[in-house]
């Protein structure tokens, strides 16, 4: 059997790799975190970063054909690793290549870089396992909620006169900042640099200041919607003006005919969150779970 090559990903495998990654997004056994589900969607991903993927993202290749991939999204402003995968195709060598790759992507890692962090569906045993056993320790598990747009109608806005919901502008900067957390998967001026025909920022305006927004994203390529973030500034909670985003942002993105539907995600303990997406319409599809490696505790090195 010929030795399996750990390399950088390259532009000719570029669309056999997205493929690949597309072939494990739609099971719940091998889904990932932060990435899409269709290549068009996936590959756009993979470009869209200002670092070139052949410098974050590994490949595992059996006899010429993909047989693993793993990726990083990298956060200067956290100075935060996200994994993307590993995704592995060869069940009998599964762990033998997730951890190669994991070995192999330490080149990759800033050395100045203090956590990596990886998400996936609660039901990736292989990927559960993996980070369980190599000091990757739990830090959040959230809810995957779906609204489907069959029999979906416009949601009734609460008309309040003092309130303005617009798209966002550049003048808006340092009051959206200010709301934003600061461990969001995105920060402020990643979502700002994101912002183009599908990828939306909304805000509520109250006396020309901004007290909350609604990013969501709509993808293409894989036929739906997901709202990212959704944010009040503390002393305007509890006035409905989180439900009157959620409707700015759902109604907005059915108004397209090719989303069949939208998800959201909410902290598995978040119950007030929960309530107004179920009031919403959105029901529960699945759960992701979030680790996190302390690299100052442990080094990237050494995998089991």
């Amino acid at each position: 059997m010929n030795e399996i090559i750990i390399s950088s990903l390259s532009e000719e495998l570029m669309d056999e790799t997205v493929k690949f990654i597309s072939s494990f997004q739609s099971v719940d056994e091998n889904f990932v975190a932060w990435l899409g589900y269709s290549p068009e969607e996936i590959r756009s991903q993979l470009g869209a970063e200002t670092q070139p993927f052949k410098e974050r993202c590994l490949i595992a290749v059996d006899r010429g054909v993909v047989c693993g991939f793993l990726g990083i999204h990298l956060s200067e402003e956290h100075s935060i690793a996200r994994l993307l995968g590993p995704y592995v195709s060869l069940q009998k060598n599964w762990s033998d290549i997730a951890l190669d790759l994991l070995k192999a992507l330490k080149a990759k890692i800033p050395a100045h870089f203090s956590l990596v962090k990886v998400a996936f569906y609660a039901a990736n045993v292989n990927c559960k396992q993996l980070y369980a056993t190599n000091h990757f320790a739990l830090y959040n598990a959230e809810k995957t909620l779906m609204l489907n747009s069959k029999g979906f109608t416009n949601s009734q806005k609460v008309i309040n006169k003092q309130i303005n919901f617009r798209s966002y502008q550049p003048t808006d900067y340092d009051k959206f900042i200010q709301i934003h957390p600061t461990a969001a998967y995105f920060t402020g001026a990643e979502v700002i640099s994101r912002l183009n025909q599908y990828h939306r920022l909304v805000v509520a305006e109250l006396d020309n200041c901004i007290i909350g927004y609604v990013y969501f994203e709509m993808l293409l390529s894989d036929g739906f919607a997901e709202i990212c973030f959704l944010n009040v500034s503390p002393e305007f909670r509890n006035r409905s003006i989180g439900s009157l985003l959620m409707s700015e942002a759902v109604n907005e993105a059915f108004k397209l005919n090719w989303i069949n539907h939208i998800e959201i995600s909410v902290r598995v303990n978040n119950e007030g969150a929960e309530r107004l997406y179920l009031r919403t319409g959105f029901k529960e599809k699945n759960v992701v779970i979030a680790l996190q490696r302390d690299l100052n505790l442990f080094p990237w090195g050494d995998f089991t």
